[in-house]
């Protein structure tokens, strides 16, 4: 079977190649700020091994109470602009009859807005392809191929692959946005649901400006409404947009990720954009977040962690996995996203110090999509180049070596003002370096690395790029 065993075996090369390592380094030599022993290869840092953990059972996030009742979805395919009405259609009328699973067969269906309904399955073949109906699309508006949860409350619903939890890539369905200025197009949307599946999904990016699958406040925007007991599982994605990525999670509690791979962008985002309209109190909206097995490839970091405005809970992620991208984890403080000073809550935001991430192994190399943010920790020359390149396919990331492993602007004792940003220390686990292309050497990137004293550079005004 083709999976994705990558990090295992990295791992089992990794533990042959250290057997003979010397102890560990004294403390002078661990990194500032941290609380871990880097050891004398300098390519392993050990960190903190927690005894409390979240727990990855699939059990504690999902159930299936739908009944088996199979109907196949009759729609026409061929990107037929009837069949998200169609397909409608059937949920609705399956759902009003106490639910079962729809099957989808063979072909290429472009949908737009089919909302999923309470106690429905979709599964769908793996020679099916869907991407969305573009018919009539305004660049900038939202366009949803799979909604659940934004008009109206759901539960016991599942989106996966007919070979359900299978992990050979070959049984998934696929999934393509096309390329053109798709500017909030995504998958899968997921708002006001409780005990949801979602699963066995290839998807084929463009580099379009949104991640595919958003967990968002519902079109009520009601706080306590959130998607709540959800396994998100099983996902490859490429193409992805520097600034986006395979997930973008702004509000849920008790969900798991497993098994997310992503080329380009961010794999998993948990950034909590809380606006004061919404939310009137200083309570979590993300919580109880489980991550296993999530991994970046040639893209900005597989783990995005930004707090705002609110005081977040807890997450617990690891096996996390990052080849030839700018970093494996970026750690940001928490800042108000809209300076609305009369709001009921003036606060930056945060996570939970019980929050953890570890098992980290981390390749580093070219083709890493380096955003002009991060230039400032390159050194002068290599940043002129940078700045000279050419962009990437996504018009705003820059192609270079990686820079380190975790980026971390959130560390008080680092360089964050907790006068203006929300500061906070979560656990951080063990970290496996596989080589030393990195652009610093240590494991931690601090605001303070920024490297000054460079001469300024621009890109010439013609448009002209190496």
């Amino acid at each position: 079977m083709i999976k994705f065993n990558f990090r295992l075996c990295l791992i089992a090369l990794l533990s042959l190649a250290f057997i003979k390592c010397s102890s560990v380094s004294s403390e002078e030599d661990a990194k500032k700020g941290e609380e871990g022993i880097l050891d004398s290869s300098s390519l392993i840092y050990e960190g903190e091994s927690p005894s409390d953990r979240l727990s990855d059972n699939e059990s504690n996030f999902y159930t299936n109470k739908i009944t088996n009742t199979v109907v196949v979805a009759t729609l026409n395919g061929d990107c037929s602009t009837e069949d998200s009405e169609l397909l409608n259609q059937q949920i609705a009328t399956l759902s009003n009859n106490g639910g079962g699973v729809i099957r989808i067969t063979k072909g290429t269906y472009c949908l737009k807005e089919v909302l999923l309904r309470s106690n429905i399955h979709i599964k769908i073949d793996s020679d099916v392809t869907i991407q969305p109906d573009l018919t009539g699309y305004v660049a900038g508006k939202n366009l949803n191929m799979f909604l659940v949860g934004e008009d109206f409350y759901v539960e016991n619903v599942a989106i996966t692959n007919s070979d359900e939890d299978n992990t050979d890539v070959s049984t998934w369905f696929k999934g393509f946005i096309p390329a053109g200025d798709n500017i909030g197009v995504r998958f899968i949307e997921f708002g006001n649901v409780k005990n949801f599946k979602f699963s066995g999904l290839r998807l084929t990016d463009n580099y379009s400006k949104f991640s595919n699958i958003v967990l968002n406040f519902p079109s009520s925007e009601n706080a306590d409404e959130l998607s709540r007991d959800g396994i998100i599982k099983d996902i490859v994605m490429t193409g992805m947009h520097v600034g986006y990525g395979v997930v973008q999670m702004q509000t849920g509690k008790n969900i798991l990720y497993n098994n997310i791979d992503g080329q380009g962008g961010i794999t998993l985002r948990i950034e909590t954009d809380v606006s004061s309209r919404i939310v009137k109190e200083n309570k979590p909206t993300v919580d109880g977040v489980v991550g296993r097995n999530i991994v970046s490839r040639f893209g900005d970091a597989a783990l995005n962690m930004s707090p705002r405005r609110i005081d977040q809970g807890r997450v617990d992620i690891d096996g996390i996995t990052a080849i030839n991208s700018t970093h494996a984890v970026q750690i940001a403080a928490g800042y108000m996203n809209d300076k609305v000073t009369t709001a009921t809550i003036i606060n930056n935001g945060t996570f939970s110090t019980k929050s953890y991430i570890g098992d980290i192994t981390v390749t580093g190399g070219k083709g890493a999509q380096i955003k002009g943010k991060d230039f400032k920790y390159f050194n002068c020359d290599d940043r002129e180049e940078l700045i000279l390149k050419c962009y990437n396919p996504d018009n705003e990331s820059t192609p270079g070596i990686s820079i380190g492993v975790i980026r971390n602007s959130a560390a008080a004792e680092e360089g964050c003002n907790s006068e203006d940003n929300g500061c906070y220390k979560i656990i951080i686990g063990r970290i496996t370096k596989t080589n030393t292309d990195f652009e610093q050497d240590d494991f931690f990137t601090y605001p303070t690395d920024a490297i000054g004293g460079c001469s300024k550079v621009t890109k010439p005004s013609d448009g002209s790029c190496n």
